[in-house]
Parts: C-alpha cells; structure tokens; sequence
C-alpha cells in the first residue's frame, strides 16, 4: 500500500510538471512581455525604435560595423520627409540633436541646424553634400557658387562680398558697385556707361556747390577792361540746376564804354544744356525761365531805339545833358546770376559743358 501510493504520487508531480512547462511554450502567461518578442528599448539608448538616433542594420558591413537602414530622403517613405529627418522602415524620424561641430556621436555625421547629419546627404539639393557645404539649409549657399552683392557667403568661404566691387554688380539692373551689401554709387558719381564696370561718373560741379541763387558758385569780378573765365560741369544728377555768380565791373569811361558782358557755351554736347541769366539779384530770377546757349549784356554800341538815341559809345561824362547825341558814361556794375541746367528729354551723359564768362572781351561795334 506504500509503494502504490508513492508511485501515484510520482506520477501526479511529473503530469503537473508536464502541464507547467506546455503552458510556458504556449505563451499563456499573465506577463505579455515575457514572451520572446522584441524589446523596443528605453529613449535614448540607441536601439531601434529610439528618435534621438538613426537605426541601424545589424547585418552590419564586412568589418562587423553597424550601419544605417537609410540615410534619408525618405525613400521608405516616398519622399515625404521634412528636412533633417530621414525615414526609419516607412516613419520619417528627426536626426539626432546636437549642439555644434563635433557634437554628433558618429564620426560621419556634421552638425547642420542643430541636428547631426550624414556627410554624404544634400538636405538642400545644392549638389554639395553635407560634409562640404557650410548651410544645408540654404540651397544658394555652397563651395564653388560665384559670390554676389548681398552681405550673404554664397560661396563658403567665410567671407562676404568678396573680390572686385564694380564687378559683383555687373549683372544688377541699376549698376554701380558693390557697398555694404548692395549695388549702388557713392554719393556725387554715377553708372551711365554699362560697358565701363563701376560708377564711371563723378558729378561736376561737387554736389554741394552752385545749389541755388542765394549759394552759388563765386567767379569773382570781371572787368571791362577785358577779363575772361571758364567753367564746366555735367550737371549730375540729372534734374539738377548749377548756379554761378560773378561781379560785372563797369570801368570809368569818358569816351567809349567797354561795358560788355557774355555768357555763351563754347561746349555743350548734344546741344543738351541750357543757362538762364539773371542781372541784378536772386529777386530777379523770377523774372524769365527761358533757356540760352548765348547771352549778352552790352552798352558799348551806338542805336536808335524807338526814337531814341541808346548805348554808351560815344560816351561822355560832364554836361553830357547839354550835348547833341552823346550820352552819359553810365557805371552798370552789376551782379549776375548764372543757371545751368540740361534741357528737357535730352540724352544723360556724362560729357560735361563748358561756358565761358566774359567783360570787355566782345565789340558790339
């Protein structure tokens, strides 16, 4: 009766034995992780599955080494990746972070906006990989691209708007060369001739000369005796007026007044320019707007204008009242006043004027 009960009993322990160890294969336990499916691993410890780092391929290369399922551009995910992701089996998962140049874990990634990038991926599309361009987040930013006027380092070299000014703005509508970060030309010169790189045009007179009647440009005294000047300009900018000034001296006379003041342009290209003279003072201005290529003001002539006997020579001084057909030797000093302007529709040009300002020097007679 012993032994029947100790083999009964053997017989139970070995079934249950049995029964536990057919519920381990089934999997039927209460803990659903405790089977044999794969663990997806905590955040941040670089199994698959973790955002913070691409995945990698345990087949590996032939030396062992890990490598990456697909170094981006979505093609898993049919291109639907946003810049700085790549696509992890059909997901698109952000790069890993970084902080700078040799923050990133692997030796073969680049720090580009702030996530850690393979050095064989062109983000932008520039044709210049990660591992050589300097901004994978500018597509008009990489080596070799020719430099332009913008305060931007195309060509990544660390330096901005390099090489020669005049040239960096050959291609831009308005001209000029290259300052601060733009296309233009220093206050006073201008760009007229395309086919001349840079601001080819300085503007004559300076730009803060001659600018009105009460600030013109002093020429000084001119005699009757017979004195002369020239000046010359190019009235830039364009819709400018330059103003002269000079003091007409009339010399005392007792025969024959020498008075004869003349403004004429002896060049003036194109016929583009035009003066206005004023006698007097600026109150005059006023007066007429006409424009000139040549003007007189003369008292050394003899005529009858409307009836009356005009002009200074002869001329005389006492008792001329009391003389037949002899007039007084007047003294007309005077100021003049000088504008010169281009005239309306004409070509711009550079090609300057040149005027010539004169007392005593022509003969009326």
């Amino acid at each position: 009766m012993a032994k029947s009960s100790s083999l009964t009993l053997l017989l139970a322990l070995s079934a249950a034995l049995s029964l536990a160890i057919a519920g381990c294969a089934s999997g039927e336990g209460s803990d659903a992780g405790s089977g044999g499916g794969m663990d997806s691993g905590p955040p941040g410890d670089g199994s698959v599955g973790d955002s913070s780092t691409p995945p990698r391929d345990s087949g590996g290369g032939t030396d062992g080494s890990m490598m990456m399922v697909d170094s981006g551009g979505g093609g898993e995910c049919g291109g639907a990746c946003d810049d700085f992701q790549y696509c992890d089996s059909g997901t698109c998962r952000d790069y890993p972070a970084c902080r700078g140049d040799g923050t990133c874990d692997r030796p073969t990634d680049v720090c580009h906006n702030r996530r850690c990038v393979p050095m064989d991926v062109d983000i932008d599309g520039d044709g210049s990989p990660a591992g050589e361009d300097c901004d994978e987040t500018d597509p008009d930013k990489f080596p070799g691209n020719p430099e332009q006027c913008n305060g931007i380092d195309e060509n990544c070299n660390d330096m901005i708007d390099e090489g020669d000014p005049a040239t960096l703005c050959e291609s831009y509508p308005g001209g000029g060369i290259c300052i601060a970060g733009s296309c233009g030309c220093p206050a006073g010169t201008f760009d007229l001739d395309r086919s001349i790189a840079g601001c080819e045009c300085v503007a004559m007179p300076a730009l803060d000369q001659g600018l009105s009647c009460e600030s013109p440009i002093d020429l000084g005294n001119l005699s009757d005796t017979g004195t002369m000047m020239t000046v010359s300009g190019n009235v830039m900018p364009d819709d400018r007026e330059v103003w002269y000034r000079f003091h007409a001296v009339d010399a005392a006379d007792t025969a024959c007044d020498n008075f004869h003041v003349r403004v004429l342009f002896t060049s003036n290209p194109g016929d583009t320019f035009e003066l206005t003279v004023f006698r007097g003072d600026c109150a005059t201005v006023g007066c007429t707007d006409s424009g000139f290529t040549d003007y007189s003001w003369a008292t050394d002539f003899r005529q009858t204008v409307m009836d009356r006997l005009t002009g200074q020579c002869p001329c005389t001084g006492a008792g001329a009242a009391l003389m037949t057909d002899v007039s007084v030797c007047e003294d007309d000093t005077a100021d003049y006043f000088v504008r010169v302007r281009r005239r309306a529709g004409s070509v711009l040009a550079c090609d300057p004027y040149r005027i010539e300002v004169s007392n005593g020097i022509y003969d009326t007679m």
